[in-house]
């Protein structure tokens, strides 16, 4: 039986809801990103119809594309691996960059974004399991890493870390990372108070992430189905 996106939304809205450690914060308090790569305008629409406003994208072009074609108020976020030629359709397209991960790539996009004027709201990839396969500044580079963004590049928001932990590791390694992550916000946010933003957690695992401390989690097809 074909599932709608509004069905999947609620489950998905409870599930959240039940995760949140403080009962003191709201469902409100947790960014809801829809992952739409490779979706078509038609799933999108029937998402922001169903009162969804913020998007995730992992492909320049796509972004480009699809942010000139929807509804001019939703929130589009970049989420995929940044390569340096594609920086000013990111600059020009999206709203928040989640994968900032090397000085090259801020200094780029700050002139990009200083060409559109604007300032874009950024997130510092980090690689928290030092994996070969995965882009990120390593664990003990962060805080000089977001010193410079923040001090340096004035058309950049710094707002706070993302994440992408370990697929399928086990529960004490889950644990053990969740540890490492929650120590490294606490540290950044004593010498940059205003980087709140915690972007962690996907379709597989966002509710263990929201007990985590997590603000914003990326759903994909659990939420707008197939690709």
């Amino acid at each position: 039986m074909h599932q709608s996106i509004k069905s999947r939304l609620e489950a998905v809205q409870t599930n959240i809801d039940r995760s949140i450690p403080n009962k003191e914060q709201s469902l409100q308090s947790i960014k809801l990103i829809a992952v739409s790569k490779l979706q078509s305008i038609e799933v999108i629409q029937e998402a922001y119809d169903c009162g969804l406003k913020d998007f995730g994208e992992n492909y320049a072009q796509e972004l480009s594309q699809k942010s000139s074609s929807c509804h001019q108020d939703i929130v589009w976020h970049f989420i995929g691996p940044i390569q340096t030629n594609k920086l000013k359709l990111i600059a020009e397209s999206a709203d928040w960059v989640h994968s900032v991960d090397r000085i090259k790539v801020a200094k780029k996009l700050d002139e990009a974004c200083r060409s559109f004027n604007k300032t874009m709201s950024v997130l510092i990839q980090v690689n928290i399991d030092n994996e070969p396969s995965k882009s990120g500044v390593k664990s003990e580079d962060v805080l000089t890493f977001a010193q410079e963004v923040n001090s340096h590049y004035p058309n950049l928001a710094l707002k706070g870390l993302m994440f992408m932990p370990k697929m399928n590791a086990s529960t004490e390694d889950k644990l053990k990372t969740y540890t490492k992550i929650q120590s490294l916000q606490d540290s950044l946010l004593e010498i940059l108070p205003h980087c709140k933003e915690l972007s962690l957690g996907t379709s597989g695992d966002y509710e263990e992430s929201i007990k985590a401390g997590s603000s914003m989690v990326r759903i994909g097809e659990t939420l707008l189905g197939p690709r």
